[in-house]
């Protein structure tokens, strides 16, 4: 500190003796010459007692400009000023306060190598540099007072520094002064940053170092400073250079630049006045860092953030990115496959890859200056979803809940076209129950036959992922068998009670084989004794042959179905009447019906007596006695298979009530009529008494009386007809005589039926 006060107050003595430009009045005014700076470069004579005006041109403040002077034979002044600063000079007036410092010279002989850097101001200025090899009235009697030719060559260039030259300038310090050339607060550098000072003594010598924070203020306090290896540049009088690295140690601690006049650096200059020029050049290391938040993996689609945040810029000099996040992709075609993309401001970005695989990002980087760096980072992406398997239907199937329905012989064809994958598919692998069936995109098979068949497709994506579907394909004949007409016309119209037939149909089917077909003949249709919830086509019998046997007299109605492996059906309806047995003298059937007709004879014989011999309003009348359950059971199943299947005309048996006849006691025979003697089996001219005798030994001792009818039975009245001959009326329900044969009563046919093989 002690050091910058004594040069402030030297420097306020220098400008106490200056005289004021009023002293100038009166003065000779200079006339210089002009020149432009092109032409000076070479030799340039100036006179004794004249001057050269050199136009430097017009300069924006901080620009740099690099001086290359040599003088000859005599020394000069070399004056710097802007426009306004050049009148007190060219008016013969004092001009010291305005000439420019520390760039003017006074008395310079020989070379004279120095950078200067044009001071702040407002706007550009023009700039001159004025030779004056003369005793001007304003320069107080000092510097060159003039004398001989002096011969001069003027090289001024301007220096394009970067954005990175943090220093560069003519500095000038007074002998044990010091001055720090960085700003207050210091340079704080990233370990790496390579440092570089030149310096091009102009007068004296002096010293250049790198002092942290801690020893800038042991050196303010008074002591004296030591530098480290490498952090300083001492004794420069002439052009010299130093670089040096900073290390580890040092990165981010604040440096400052310190340019001493004195002897308080070890090993320094000694103390003198001096100009110097340095410039302080930064190399900051250009070292992109690339980091991400999924230790460099990820999966298929799935985003990750890349941070180059961490990338070394303590002196924000990175100022352009560009991501490639693909290093094999050569997307814009330039040749360069690690530089797709556009320069950006974004030091961290967010990347997805839409295939597997190893994937090398490059980022670039650039800086004020245009430098660019470049950095590379792999992450590896691994597809971890399954891919989706679909089939699509292009052939004869026709589509249902859970596959596929197919005629026999018909094309089934299946596509994997529409399965997905957030990658591709990679391969289709079928197969059919089990077989494998090909690694196609599509499939193709056809059955002859009827049945079930299990497709399934496996996807396979390039990852090894898989997914499988599977598909029920039913092979289905929807053609139905049928019997020939001819062989169910064929069946019998009637069969004989107990007696054993043996019936045939045949059946055939377009597509199934005659072995494969199945006959079942359900002799119960009303009846479900398989429980399948179909009552008519029980196998009770199976076969296109068949033998039965019916025991019980009456209509039947027997059903038979045929079935193809498929489950398509036919049926024809086989109705016929079972006939009562034969009469047959060795049998208990033909005493049951010969006591049927001598019954029948004796009741027609006590009718027309009691006709003969009792008033009309006591003449018979038939008595209906109620049915049996069973009989009601019988007559409501025959009804029913009535309304089912057709029956053919209504069996009396069936559809009336079988009357019961009452007789009266019987009353001496009267002369019978022809009907009569019909159903005697008498012809005319038989007398009334040997027919009822005939009828009286058919019958014997077990003819009697019948009951009285019970009061609670209802009694049917006597149906009563009129009479077109001179017959005997008979009543309702008797026998009849149709074609001269015998026909028994509906009633009495029906209990005929059920005396002998009992209900059905």
């Amino acid at each position: 500190m002690r050091r910058v006060l004594g040069a402030l107050l030297v420097l306020l003595m220098l400008c106490a003796s200056m005289p004021h430009a009023s002293a100038a009045e009166g003065r000779a005014v200079p006339s210089c010459a002009s020149a432009e700076l092109s032409a000076v470069t070479g030799a340039v004579a100036v006179d004794g007692g004249s001057c050269l005006d050199i136009n430097l041109g017009e300069h924006a403040p901080g620009t740099v400009l690099a001086f290359d002077v040599l003088v000859v034979d005599d020394a000069v002044d070399l004056l710097v000023f802007d426009d306004a600063g050049k009148a007190p000079y060219e008016l013969g007036q004092s001009y010291r306060n305005a000439v420019t410092t520390p760039v003017s010279t006074e008395s310079a002989i020989g070379a004279q190598v120095f950078h200067w850097k044009v001071p702040a101001s407002i706007n550009a200025k023009t700039w001159s540099l004025v030779v004056d090899n003369l005793a001007h009235d304003g320069d107080q009697g000092q510097g060159d007072q003039g004398g001989a030719r002096a011969q001069i060559s003027v090289q001024v260039s301007v220096l394009n520094d970067g954005a990175l030259t943090v220093v560069h300038d003519l500095f000038a310090a007074l002998e044990n002064t010091s001055m720090w050339l960085t700003q207050d607060e210091g340079l704080s550098l990233d370990a790496g940053t390579s440092v570089q000072i030149e310096a091009w003594g102009l007068d004296g010598a002096g010293d250049l170092a790198f002092l942290t924070d801690a020893q800038r203020s042991a050196w303010e306090g008074g002591a004296q400073h030591a530098p480290a290896a490498g952090t300083a540049l001492l004794d420069v009088a002439s052009t010299s250079s130093l670089t040096w690295t900073v290390p580890t140690s040092l990165a981010g601690v604040p440096m400052h630049l310190l340019l001493d006049a004195g002897d308080a650096i070890s090993g320094g200059a000694a103390p003198a006045d001096l100009r110097i020029t340095v410039r302080l050049t930064l190399d900051p290391p250009m070292a992109p860092v690339i980091e991400d938040d999924e230790n460099a993996s990820t999966t298929l689609g799935q985003t990750i953030v890349l941070d180059a945040s961490s990338t070394p810029d303590r002196l924000n000099r990175l100022v352009d990115w560009l991501w490639d996040v693909d290093a094999e992709a050569d997307d814009d075609n330039d040749g360069d496959a690690t530089n797709d993309g556009t320069w950006g401001s974004a030091n961290t970005i967010q990347a997805s890859w839409d295939r597997p695989g190893t994937f090398t990002v490059t980022l670039h980087v650039r800086d004020v200056d245009g430098r660019t760096a470049m950095v590379q980072h792999d992450v590896t992406v691994t597809d971890v979803t399954p891919p989706n398997a679909a089939v699509s239907s292009l052939g004869d199937e026709q589509p249902v809940d859970d596959g596929y329905r197919l005629d026999p012989d018909a094309v089934l064809r299946l596509s994997c076209a529409a399965s997905t994958d957030d990658h591709l598919v990679d391969v289709c692998a079928w197969s059919i129950d089990g077989s494998p069936a090909g690694q196609n995109a599509t499939v193709v098979a056809s059955w002859a036959e009827s049945g079930e068949h299990m497709v399934r497709l496996t996807v396979t994506d390039p990852s090894g992922n898989t997914d499988v579907l599977e598909r029920r394909v039913v092979v289905v004949d929807r053609t139905l068998p049928s019997f020939a007409s001819t062989s169910v016309a064929a069946l019998p119209t009637s069969v004989d009670a107990g007696a054993s037939n043996v019936v045939r149909v045949e059946a055939a089917d377009p597509v199934d084989a005659a072995a494969t077909l199945s006959i079942h003949w359900d002799l119960n249709p009303l009846s479900d004794s398989d429980g399948n919830g179909v009552p008519d086509d029980d196998a009770d019998l199976l076969g296109e042959e068949v033998q039965v046997t019916f025991d019980t007299a009456g209509e039947r109605v027997v059903v038979i179905t045929v079935f193809d492996p498929a489950g398509n059906s036919d049926r024809a309806v086989w109705t016929f009447e079972v006939e009562a047995a034969p009469p047959s003298s060795s049998s208990g059937g033909a005493v049951l019906a010969g006591v049927v007709i001598v019954a029948v004879v004796a009741g027609a014989i006590v009718l027309l007596r009691r006709r003969g011999s009792m008033p009309s309003s006591q003449q018979r009348s038939d008595v209906v006695e109620p049915m049996t359950e069973q009989e009601q059971a019988e007559r409501a199943k025959a009804a029913e298979m009535a309304s089912i299947y057709g029956s053919a005309e209504p069996n009396a048996a069936a559809t009336q009530p079988a009357p019961t006849v009452a007789y009266a006691p019987m009353t001496p025979a009267a002369p019978l009529d022809p009907m009569a003697q019909s159903l005697l089996g008498e012809d005319a001219t038989s007398t009334p008494n040997e027919g009822l005798a005939g009828l009286e030994a058919l019958v014997g001792d077990d003819f009697s009386e019948p009951e009285p009818v019970s009061p609670s039975q209802e009694v049917a009245p006597a149906v009563e007809t009129e009479p077109t001959t001179e017959a005997v009326e008979a009543p309702a329900g008797t026998t009849a005589s149709v074609g001269g044969r015998l026909e028994l009563p509906a009633a009495l046919s029906d209990m005929l039926d059920q005396g002998s093989d009992g209900p059905q």
